[in-house]
């Protein structure tokens, strides 16, 4: 009696765990992503700040609409409000693709560090920063630049 319940049990198991691999086919959807199309007045702001960039549109969580685009080979993200006034620039860039005078500065306060990337925010409430990843004696660190060269952690 004992071998039966054993065997019995052992069936259960084996069985439970066969089920639980078995992967069900669900049928997937396809969703196209339509393309957002930028009101107007939008599109003319960005034209006058940015002639000749292709952007792709999108609008953020604030309900700004966000250009995406490729600036002399520097990834741009520009917001704009709904009535085209100009929020903020976000430019990305790789570690040895910042301005010499970023790298310089950087380099000057933290001979040892490594930069890993960067990006120059602009935006319309505060004066133009840029935001410096690095790597310093292993310890990953933010540093801000202004304009001026001047070093803030």
């Amino acid at each position: 009696m004992k071998k039966l319940i054993l065997i019995i049990c052992v069936a259960l198991i084996s069985s439970g765990t066969t089920f639980a691999q078995k992967k069900s086919a669900k049928n997937k959807k396809v969703v196209a992503k339509t393309e957002v199309v930028a009101p107007v007045v939008v599109k003319d702001a960005f034209q006058q700040n940015f002639s000749g960039s292709d952007a792709k549109w999108s609008k953020n969580y604030s309900g700004h609409w966000v250009a995406n685009f490729t600036k002399e080979e520097v990834k741009t993200t520009a917001e704009y409000d709904e009535s085209g006034k100009w929020v903020a620039t976000r430019s990305a860039y790789a570690g040895d693709k910042l301005p010499e005078t970023v790298a310089t500065t950087v380099k000057a306060k933290y001979p040892a560090a490594t930069i890993k990337d960067g990006w120059k925010i602009e935006r319309s409430d505060v004066a133009a920063y840029y935001k410096i990843n690095i790597q310093d004696n292993g310890t990953e660190k933010a540093v801000l630049i202004n304009e001026a060269g001047t070093i803030t952690e």
